[in-house]
């Protein structure tokens, strides 16, 4: 059976419902669908969380990101003190096995980075410059019989399906690995979509020119490359990705993302929570 050229997330879990998709993908272009995708995204962002708390204490964490942040007054240090041994030993206290200590880790430093006021890309932002209103959760009204997670994702040639039906053995933990992977895919997709409005090559070229050429990164080599991030020179530069100056402030978060990807940061990914799970059934 083909798969209708659609894009929509539905989530209907523990009370949680959300729908946002278009009725008809009809004269819509790239960029509405990017703009969808990172609808979506920001929907689920804070349920990762949320549902990770079944197995991680996030107040702990969250004492140790309000310690890191007061001690360490670059956004480097306190990102690399976030995979110290010091941090690891701290961790041991609420896990004991290395995958949820992998999590935690994961957890601690996008609460480093929202702590710290990394700026990423939001809908409010694209939705400003672009004179949008925002897309419409229709969750409350929306007739959703079973509870389950849904995404679908057909749109001029990409086709991605990510689904889950809530069973009576089903867990928080497979919930937000679930959302993570939907994030995963389609994280490139949103600026991938981004490019009929703004030159993307370039800005990866951009960035590629800050991120040292190693394996490994050192505190200093994070400080140099988040330094020239927000140096004159790079926010000048941004003027090879779009003449408006009204964009700079979109580049800028997008870069940031990007960034802090190729930095090789230990961020959330649904592997991590998969290994945890795994792991988890043996023990038991």
């Amino acid at each position: 059976m083909a798969l209708p050229e659609k894009v929509e997330f539905i989530g209907n879990y523990k009370g949680w419902k959300c729908y946002k998709g278009f009725e008809s993908l009809d004269g819509k272009e790239k960029l509405d669908i990017a703009r969808l995708l990172l609808s979506i995204r920001e929907s689920f962002n804070e349920k990762i969380y949320q549902y990770l708390g079944q197995a991680l204490d996030l107040e702990f964490i969250q004492g140790i990101v309000d310690s890191i942040v007061k001690d360490e007054k670059t956004i480097s240090g306190a990102l690399y003190k976030a995979k110290s041994p010091t941090t690891t030993k701290k961790l041991s206290e609420i896990v004991e096995i290395k995958e949820a200590k992998d999590i935690a880790k994961g957890i601690l430093t996008e609460m480093i980075l929202e702590k710290l006021g990394i700026e990423r890309l939001t809908p409010e932002v694209l939705d400003k410059y672009l004179g949008q209103e925002p897309i419409e959760d229709k969750g409350s009204v929306t007739n959703i019989n079973k509870e389950m997670v849904h995404f679908l994702g057909n749109y001029s040639g990409w086709k991605c399906v990510k689904r889950m039906e809530v069973e009576d053995l089903t867990e928080d933990l497979d919930i937000a690995m679930l959302l993570l992977s939907i994030r995963e895919s389609f994280n490139n997709k949103i600026y991938d979509y981004m490019s009929d409005k703004f030159d993307m090559e370039s800005l990866d070229e951009l960035i590629e020119d800050i991120i040292p050429k190693k394996g490994r990164f050192k505190e200093e080599d994070i400080a140099s490359t988040l330094s020239k991030l927000n140096s004159p020179n790079f926010i000048s530069s941004l003027e090879r990705v779009s003449k408006d100056p009204k964009a700079t402030e979109i580049l800028k978060r997008i870069a940031a993302e990007k960034t802090l990807a190729g930095l090789k940061l230990s961020l959330l990914n649904a592997k991590m929570v998969e290994k945890y799970i795994e792991k988890k059934a043996l023990i038991v």
